[in-house]
């Protein structure tokens, strides 16, 4: 089984284009944070999120590393 993750980057205005990296974000349990924690270990506030329903521009490279891979079912 594999952990649920959303696909998330920085907004525009919120940072320079070529720092608007795709990056995966486990998903919280709880709806209260200030800051998502990607992967990669950037925060990223509430109000700069940007939630994207698939892979858009680059993917954050440290996420790719570091995200859990996915268990067999069995």
């Amino acid at each position: 089984m594999s952990m649920p993750v959303l696909l998330v980057r920085k907004r525009a205005g919120v940072v320079g284009e070529t720092q608007r990296t795709c990056h995966l974000v486990p998903v919280p349990d709880d709806d209260t944070l200030l800051a998502l924690t990607a992967y990669c270990g950037e925060l990223i506030y509430q109000g700069e999120a940007e939630l994207l329903a698939q892979p858009s521009g680059m993917p954050c490279v440290g996420c790719l590393f570091r995200v859990p891979m996915p268990r067999d079912g069995c």
